[in-house]
């Protein structure tokens, strides 16, 4: 077998096995980097990450950030987090240069977000576990015993998880015929999301729903939204009505811890503005800054709050260096020529925004076993603009041979993409 098609394998069964065993991905993608330095790939990777100019200035401020830090093994554990990562990205970039393989990849990202959901719903109604439900449900305001979390370990990091593969996959919904594998993924995806019991997520999608309908000007948005809705209170009774109440929002104890949370983390990003605490150390320092919280608090609940009290001011400004180029990167792709270019840019700034939306009042994007999905999206909008742009710059096309690498992209091939499974 090939070398490449080894890694495809690979790759493919990291996103199998993350949605079946929490964190096994990062298991078995570490194996396929071992593999790839053994055959002596290591220079060819490491050779890309130098090309990576944003990523070389954050680890450069990650390491010196370590170097402050008052809580060095944190620190360190969020460093080597955040490097898995890179190396996750790193390897699709450089072996995974084809739209056919991309799209290939792109079939078990949707069979994976199936697993993750169908887990999820069996769970919720067949294998109660109060041992993780307990201490994300407030008994004396909810009549909840339960909130799916599947095998992400968390019902918020899952709710975050759905909201962005449904995100990902709405535009689907314009083209049932010819995407049924991503219509029944956003069915199953929808109904995890309403047994998570997640407000938050709830609000982020209707946002979601109302953009995307101001974008693309369809009926079945609206319907969607409605049918989603009406569900959330078909299928949760009264629990789901209490959920949604402003009134039971305000007397939440969890709204007010959250409101208790940002007071904190504002004090700790006044006494450490510039540089922050250091990668990881949230936990170490929220509940020393308030006479209400008495035990350690892992992070923000706010995404920007977290970034500016972790890495400060610097890390944010290195942050949103990264943001503006994912989102230039996503303009580019919009403004190819063809459909599939124009849909996956809108799919994917969907798939991102849900992040940024619902980090306003949680942040499960720091979860390793959300980050993991998130990585490889990431990593295919970045190779699917350079390979493009590659091509405009040569003036030879790439040759017509499914091997080849690029050849579909640059649409050297008679390839319909209507048939993609991930075409938005």
């Amino acid at each position: 077998m090939k070398q490449n098609a080894v890694i495809k394998i690979t790759l493919i069964g990291a996103l199998i096995g993350s949605s079946l065993v929490t964190f096994s991905g990062y298991g078995i993608f570490l194996i396929l980097f071992f593999y790839l330095i053994i055959k002596g790939e290591g220079k060819k990777i490491f050779s890309l990450v130098l090309e990576e100019k944003y990523i070389l200035l954050l680890f450069f401020y990650l390491i010196l950030s370590l170097f402050r830090s008052n809580y060095k093994v944190d620190s360190l554990l969020g460093f080597l987090g955040i490097f898995i990562a890179v190396l996750i990205y790193i390897v699709i970039r450089k072996y995974i240069n084809s739209i056919n393989e991309t799209k290939d990849i792109l079939k078990f990202f949707v069979i994976s977000n199936i697993i993750i959901s169908t887990y999820g719903i069996i769970q919720f109604y067949f294998i109660k576990d109060s041992y993780f439900s307990a201490s994300w449900i407030d008994s004396s305001v909810y009549n909840i015993s339960m909130r799916a979390y599947s095998s992400l370990l968390n019902p918020n990091v899952l709710s975050g998880y759905l909201i962005f593969c449904i995100s990902l996959q709405l535009t689907a919904l314009e083209n049932i015929k010819l995407k049924k594998m991503n219509v029944i993924s956003l069915i199953l995806s929808s109904f995890c999301l309403i047994l998570t019991y997640s407000r938050g997520a709830w609000i982020s999608l209707l946002i979601i729903l109302l953009l995307t309908y101001c974008y693309r000007k369809k009926i079945i948005y609206i319907l969607y939204s409605l049918g989603f809705f009406i569900s959330l209170i078909l299928i949760n009774g009264n629990a789901g009505i209490e959920r949604i109440s402003l009134n039971n929002s305000l007397n939440d104890n969890s709204l007010q811890y959250r409101i208790e949370i940002y007071r904190s983390v504002l004090k700790v990003i006044d006494e450490h503005f510039f540089f922050g605490t250091g990668l990881n150390t949230m936990k170490n320092y929220i509940h020393n800054y308030s006479q209400i919280i008495n035990s350690p608090v892992h992070h923000a609940h706010n995404l920007i709050l977290n970034i500016l009290g972790e890495t400060g001011f610097i890390g944010l400004i290195i942050f949103s260096m990264i943001l503006v180029g994912l989102i230039k990167d996503l303009y580019y792709i919009y403004r190819l020529e063809g459909s599939f270019y124009k849909d996956t840019a809108v799919s994917c700034f969907l798939g991102f925004l849900s992040i940024f939306i619902h980090g306003f009042v949680d942040m499960p994007i720091i979860a390793p076993q959300f980050l993991f999905f998130v990585i490889y999206i990431y990593a295919f909008i970045i190779n699917i603009k350079d390979m493009t742009a590659s091509f405009k710059r040569s003036s030879h096309p790439y040759c017509d041979n499914r091997k080849c690498s690029g050849g579909e992209v640059y649409e050297t091939r008679n390839i319909s993409f209507k048939k993609g499974y991930f075409r938005a």
